[in-house]
């Protein structure tokens, strides 16, 4: 008897031997054992992948890069290249170019291991990349192929808690005549991984001095061995617990700002590194050089050692209590006030009979210059004034007065403030001692009294730079830094540099909230999908509010205790995925209704093997055309997810190419989503587009090739320059629609034995598909131990030509031949059932293989094995 066991789709994806054996689930009929270049569809279909397209190369051949999408409409999508300090822009056309020819270029502090670890956010024009170890920096476009990268000014903090010691102050003071500074170690403290299949080797200011050969990164062996290299330098290394702190000398410690400690992680000692940390000494100045700028300085002091040279750069608050001012006497024809202090709140009165106009001036530069805000006029024997109001239109530090303008008589007043509280605000410019900074005055001091009431600011080298960014109801959002891993900090409304408040908090003034968890986890990343998404190292946060989002009314809540990565959340398909800590496994984020409460699933699950011992390191979302998640791996490989939660889709299957990925973007390309990858092949660090699949159903039109160069024509050809980044490599091409190949790349070129009009050529890949044994339906029991002939294969085929089939460990058999047609034009793709007749012997039961080495689409709808 001969059975018919359709394998109606592929939904299920590639699935891990552990879960293969489980023939009694209701999708085992959807599950795959292989899916290797393949991208399945939401419809149950499977395709091979379309290749990537060569944009261009990066600057340099043998360092890392990084790509971000820079999107400002649909008809105008740029990726940033971010290499090793420098960025350029490339369209979807190719490099951005200055007139001259040479790929426009912009300076950026971020070493080629500093991009991996940015995070983005984009509003409009202007695209916001934090990092830890850096300050905030802007990219933004201004006009036509005019973009500028600066660092962000923010304006009116963020600070971090007031200190509430008492006996601890700081006051602000002018200063003049020549100021030295004092010496102070530079200093740089790290944590290093620990795998024990790893080796480690270690280098300092560019030279080697560690090798670890037994797999164990043995740390206190790596800081025993800096010790006896470095010691007599003046330099030593501690190991506490693990986390290693290495200290430069101490009176000409600013010379060694940014010295270098590099780690390389190792699989093989004789291999390219896996991974590479590199950590930079800071914080030391030399002892006796001269504060640089004018002989007379604002000084801010402290009555106790605390200022280090890497709070240069930082903003601090000091805040004096200013009591209720009062000020009377009498006006003259064009005379003043005496002038008082206010915080806003002001009131006057007026007496005696006088006649003209009292003019309300306000001075916030210490009196220099006045600007009236109120007129007030009296006439003759009428009403004197009795006025009061608040002019608060920041937190600044007013002085006021009366004027008067032709004033006849004697107009007699008084004057009120309240009292108030006046924050000032400096920036730290230079250090001069533990007990004393240079700085640029921001905000008015109420004057050079000490205080207790002093804040430092929340960004700084000192303090650590906020790791990420992200925007929420019209507010810039920051968060995590070295000194306060837990907190969020949101901007003003619709104001994305100033983080500052009235004195009387208002709701669209900026403000902090912190994560009050159980264990001090610090955030690794935000994502908003309706609410606010806060993924930390041990645990997930929802952050919403009632009303209007404002320091009144928002609401942090613990979600979930699972942890995540370093890798930035992503929204998909209305849920939030996030790599797990440790980097294995990729999680959704949903709510639950029955548990009231957000939770999910472990999308790796029936999929481990593809994890297993290895590390997420980016994903991306590609929505159109088939709903895909890509994950690029730490070994550079791809694994795509497709992924339909409300169908209950969640397909793997692997993605490879001759090299290693190293970076990818999503950028909205007419009518589907572009992936982008930066690869690293043999001839350098390419920039390169995967290809539309499919875009027309010509068959010379199809590009199945990776680093694929394209040469369409109206005449024929056999010479084809252009390959430069192909030299001396093996390529295939697709010559007007039929394959040709291979070729050795020479000078940038190949020669083809026949002329071409359309030519594309690139690098070939081979799309393979093999699915389970066949489960059948017995009424005695299973299948599974029964010997049984497989007689045959029926495949149900869409826009589809070239393909091999068989049993698996059998012979492939070509699936769909199509010759040239007379008059030599490629045969057109076709929609067909495509039958194989098997010549086997009895046995257990096979998968069937599917492989397309050809540049040619194929796509697979089902399968039917026939079996006796």
């Amino acid at each position: 008897m001969v059975y018919h066991h359709l394998q109606p789709a592929f939904s299920g994806g590639e699935i891990s031997p552990h879960a293969a054996a489980r023939a009694d689930g209701s999708v085992f009929s959807s599950w795959l054992k292989t899916a290797k270049n393949i991208i399945i569809h939401p419809q149950g279909g499977a395709s091979n992948r379309p290749g990537s397209v060569f944009v261009a190369a990066a600057k340099y051949t043998d360092k890392s890069v990084r790509l971000l999408p820079f999107v400002l409409g649909d008809n105008e999508t740029y990726v940033l290249e971010m290499g090793d300090k420098y960025l350029r822009v490339h369209t979807p056309a190719g490099p951005l170019l200055e007139e001259d020819g040479s790929p426009w270029e912009v300076a950026t502090p971020y070493s080629q291991y500093d991009v991996a670890q940015l995070q983005y956010a984009q509003y409009n024009q202007t695209m916001y990349l934090a990092h830890g170890k850096y300050p905030v920096y802007k990219f933004s476009r201004s006009g036509p192929n005019d973009f500028t990268f600066e660092a962000v000014s923010f304006t009116g903090g963020p600070f971090m808690a007031s200190n509430t010691d008492e006996t601890l102050k700081m006051r602000l003071l002018e200063q003049s005549g020549e100021i030295t500074v004092e010496g102070v170690a530079a200093s740089v403290s790290f944590q290093p991984k620990v795998y024990s299949h790893y080796a480690i080797r270690a280098f300092f200011r560019g030279e080697g001095f560690y090798l670890d050969n037994e797999y164990n990164c043995n740390i206190q062996a790596m800081v025993n061995r800096f010790n006896t290299t470095y010691g007599g330098e003046g330099f030593s290394a501690v190991n506490l617990g693990g986390v290693v702190t290495i200290t430069s000398p101490q009176a000409n410690g600013g010379d060694y700002n940014g010295a270098e400690l590099k780690l390389e992680y190792l699989e093989d000692i004789f291999a390219s590194p896996s991974e590479t940390a590199v950590y930079q000494l800071s914080g030391g100045a030399n002892a006796g050089s001269i504060v640089p700028g004018a002989t007379q300085s604002f000084m801010l002091e402290s009555d106790f050692d605390f200022f280090f040279p890497d709070h240069v750069g930082g903003v601090f608050s000091l805040s004096h209590e200013v009591e209720s001012q009062y000020v009377c006497g009498i006006i003259a024809y064009n005379g003043a006030s005496q002038q008082l202090k206010s915080g806003g709140d002001w009131r006057f009165k007026t007496s005696g009979n006088w006649s003209g106009t009292a003019v309300l001036e306000k001075s916030t530069d210490g009196g220099l210059s006045w600007r009236g805000v109120k007129h007030f006029s009296r006439e003759e024997d009428g009403d004197n004034l009795n006025e009061f109001g608040n002019l608060e239109e920041s937190s600044q530090l007013y002085l006021l007065r009366l004027r008067g303008e032709s004033i006849t008589g004697n107009l007699q007043y008084e004057m009120w403030s309240d009292s108030f509280i006046q924050q000032s605000i400096v920036k730290l410019t230079s250090y001069v001692s533990a007990r004393k900074m240079g700085v640029e005055v921001l905000q008015q001091a109420a004057g050079e009294e000490w205080t207790s009431r002093w804040a430092q600011g929340s960004f700084s080298q000192r303090a650590g730079y906020p790791a990420c960014v992200f925007f929420y109801q019209d507010r810039l959002g920051f968060a995590c830094t070295a000194s306060e891993p837990q907190t969020l900090w949101f901007s003003k409304i619709s104001k994305y540099e100033d983080f500052g408040h009235l004195r009387t908090q208002q709701q669209a003034d900026g403000f902090s909230i912190n994560l009050n968890g159980r264990s001090l986890n610090s955030i690794r990343s935000v994502a908003v999908c309706g609410k606010l998404f806060v993924f930390t190292s041990g645990s997930e946060w929802t952050v919403s509010s009632a009303g209007a989002f404002s320091a009144y009314n928002v609401t942090a809540v613990q979600q979930s205790e699972r942890g995540s990565s370093s890798v930035p959340a992503l929204a998909a398909g209305g849920r939030v995925l996030f790599v797990q800590a440790r980097g294995s496994a990729v999680r959704d984020f949903v709510y639950d209704y029955s548990t009231d409460a957000y939770a999910g699933d472990d999308l790796t699950l029936l999929a481990r093997h593809l994890f297993f011992n290895r590390e997420v390191k980016a994903l991306a979302f590609q929505q159109e055309p088939d709903t895909l998640v890509w994950c690029l791996m730490g070994d550079g490989t791809l694994l795509c997810l497709t992924y339909l939660p409300g169908q209950n889709i969640c397909a793997w299957a692997r993605q490879e190419t001759q090299g290693k990925v190293i970076s990818l973007c999503n950028l909205p390309a007419g009518g589907y989503d572009a992936m982008w990858f930066a690869v690293e092949r043999a001839g350098g660090v390419f920039i390169e587009k995967l290809a539309p699949r499919l875009a027309t159903k010509n068959p010379q039109d199809q590009i199945f090739l990776d680093a694929c160069v394209s040469f369409p024509g109206t005449s024929g050809h056999t010479e084809f320059s252009g390959l430069a980044h192909l030299e001396g490599q093996e390529v295939y091409a697709l010559a007007d629609g039929n394959p040709a190949g291979p070729f050795t790349v020479q000078d940038g070129a190949i020669t083809l034995p026949f002329a071409a009009k359309t030519l594309h050529v690139g690098l070939s890949y081979e799309a393979e598909l093999a699915t389970l044994p066949a489960e059948l339906s017995l009424t005695d029991g299973t299948s599974r131990d029964r010997k049984r002939r497989a007689a045959g294969v029926c495949f149900l085929l869409a826009d589809s030509r070239g393909g091999f089939a068989g049993a698996e460990e059998g012979k492939l058999d070509e699936l769909v031949y199509a010759p040239q047609t007379p008059d030599g034009k490629a045969p057109a793709l076709q929609d067909t059932l495509c039958e194989k007749v098997f010549s086997s012997s009895h046995g257990f039961l096979k998968g069937i293989v599917f492989k397309q080495t050809d540049p040619l689409p194929v796509t697979l709808l089902n399968i039917i094995v026939k079996s006796c």
